[in-house]
């Protein structure tokens, strides 16, 4: 067996979830509730269902930024090193949430 060959971690290693965490599902996360919560203030539907709905998906939008970003330490850098916790929840939910809510500001102005 040649053991040259670069390793790469299973899909249960801690290395590779995490990574997955940090760098796809909390962004794709942040970015859908930004854009809901941009189109329940955008079209003036204010109705119990839907003020419920986009509560309780921003209240777990934090939740998740708090438990799984924030006080867990994020994966190496190629460079070796790993950002800070305000940094990771910066760049895995503030911004993709922004861009969530860009979207919806772009996809408002081509349909009108």
């Amino acid at each position: 067996m040649n053991n040259s060959l670069t390793y790469s971690p299973p899909m249960g290693s801690g290395k590779f979830s995490t990574w997955l965490l940090f760098v796809f599902l909390g962004p794709v996360l942040c970015a859908f509730s930004g854009f809901h919560a941009a189109s329940y203030f955008l079209t003036g539907l204010y109705t119990w269902p839907r003020t419920s709905r986009v509560l309780v998906l921003t209240i777990g939008m934090l939740i998740f930024s708090y438990e799984f970003i924030f006080k867990h330490s994020g994966p190496l850098l190629p460079s070796g090193k790993t950002l800070s916790p305000k940094q990771w929840v910066l760049y895995a939910c503030a911004i993709p949430y922004v861009v969530g809510v860009g979207a919806l500001a772009i996809r408002a102005g081509i349909t009108q």
